[in-house]
């Protein structure tokens, strides 16, 4: 070998660093912690794409996940519904600072505060002021919630709707307000707000897996929802469900790597300018630098969303500078989020993964009770059939799963308790560990 194609060598080398961990390795520790029965990663960098895919897309059957096994990808969905009202502005068909009321029957009134009207750009960058959910949200089934929320009750509750705060002033997360952008862009265009997204993003870039789940529709490469380590529903829409804009669509890895790459590098058409201007920051959203363009995320350099229905956590990001894109799918209630964002930028850290650990049952025993926060908030904790739960007022019930004889962690949320004996050897506290704060919880006689 000669010396300058040695230190030609050396240079490729250097400026393509290896992950510190394999991303097979850190796909199987979060599967071998029970995070999740399956992971599919896309990793794109320097001009080519890899995908690892380990764990069961369906566990009863064995059935093992590969690129092509079709996951929830959630409020990634949102994207494609701000793509696509951005596009429509591109056309002339709409101007981002229409008031939204301007798409409604006149027989609804969007509320507005003071002299301001919610605009379609405040729908899309989440400013809108509107609440996260709407109060007339009550599902006939809660394990497929959003199937019969129609367009008579959205509007039922925007007649109804009174705002809390300024119009524009500040971020907040809204699937109420992506859901009714999801019908005014179909109100625009003149179609149901699938074939809206399958004509104007789907087929020009040959997204070929990608739809909104339908009731009834089989796909033998769909996974199964797990939350909890149980099976789930999968959450389906019909053309009348008007929450699909806020989370509806099923993909694959294969597929939306083509829907990132578009977007890291847009055509030089409609569709490549509507996401460009999808991009752009449009408001800081205020943790880590974060800011949001029209429905993607901006954390310094990287543009990413992520998604989580009933049994499934997605994420998809890219950075443009790098020219890399990640897209991690997992079919269960535990995101990893963290690892797309590692991947893309080693020095943003991983969290911690937590083994379960067997504790005697007559240790688990001495745990049930009920543990008061506050007179308004409790935890009560119970043993079934040998696994120990843990119940919020007003929420549902989990599993604790021990990481020592005294902590335990839930693999639904972020969060810990972690069991206090006093010097008697009685358990009579615990704290619970979430979102950086710690609470007490008194153990009630």
């Amino acid at each position: 070998m000669t010396l300058r194609r040695l230190l030609l060598l050396i240079l490729i080398t250097a400026t393509l660093p290896a992950f510190s961990q394999s991303v097979d390795d850190m796909i199987r520790e979060r599967i071998d912690a029970g995070e999740t029965p399956s992971m599919v990663v896309a990793i794109h960098r320097d001009g080519k794409t890899t995908y690892y895919a380990q764990g069961y897309a369906q566990v009863e059957s064995k059935k093992q996940a590969d690129s092509k096994t079709l996951y929830e990808i959630g409020s990634i969905t949102k994207t494609f519904t701000t793509t696509t009202l951005a596009q429509l502005a591109q056309e002339g068909k709409l101007k981002l600072t229409d008031p939204a009321q301007s798409y409604l029957p006149t027989e609804v009134k969007l509320p507005v505060r003071g002299d301001k009207s919610i605009t379609l750009e405040d729908l899309a960058s989440a400013r809108s002021g509107l609440p996260r959910m709407p109060d007339n949200f009550k599902p006939a089934d809660e394990s497929n919630p959003y199937l019969d929320y129609t367009e008579d009750r959205l509007l039922a509750f925007l007649n109804s709707c009174t705002l809390t705060r300024d119009i524009g002033s500040q971020y907040e997360y809204s699937n109420l307000g992506m859901g009714l952008l999801g019908v005014l862009v179909s109100r625009v265009d003149g179609k149901p707000y699938r074939e809206s997204i399958e004509q104007r993003i789907l087929k020009p870039l040959g997204m070929k897996s990608t739809y909104l789940n339908t009731p009834g529709r089989k796909d033998k490469n769909s996974a199964s929802g797990y939350s909890d380590g149980k099976p789930v529903s999968a959450w389906t829409w019909t053309d009348a469900s008007v929450m699909q804009g806020a989370g509806g669509l099923l993909s694959n890895a294969e597929d939306m790597m083509r829907y990132l790459l578009a977007n890291m590098n847009p055509p030089d058409n409609s569709l490549g300018r509507a996401m460009t201007d999808a991009h752009q920051p449009r408001m800081d959203v205020g943790r880590y630098n974060m800011k949001i363009g029209l429905g993607w995320h901006i954390r310094n350099k990287i543009v990413w969303h992520n998604g989580g229905t009933g049994g499934f956590r997605t994420f998809a990001g890219y950075e443009p500078e790098k020219k890399m894109a990640v897209v991690i799918l997992t079919n269960s209630t535990v995101g990893a989020d963290d690892l797309g964002f590692h991947l893309m930028d080693e020095s943003i850290p991983l969290k911690k993964i937590r083994k379960e650990i067997t504790v005697a049952p007559s240790v688990l025993q001495s745990y049930v009770g009920v543990y008061e926060i506050t007179p308004q908030f409790q935890l009560t904790v119970t043993l079934e059939n040998g696994q120990l739960m843990t119940q919020a007022t007003g929420q549902p019930k989990f599993s604790l799963h021990a990481e020592s004889e005294t902590k335990f962690f839930l693999r639904v949320v972020d969060a810990q308790v972690e069991f206090i004996r006093n010097e008697q050897g009685a358990i009579d506290k615990l704290i619970l560990y979430q979102n950086a704060v710690s609470l007490a919880g008194i153990r009630k006689p």
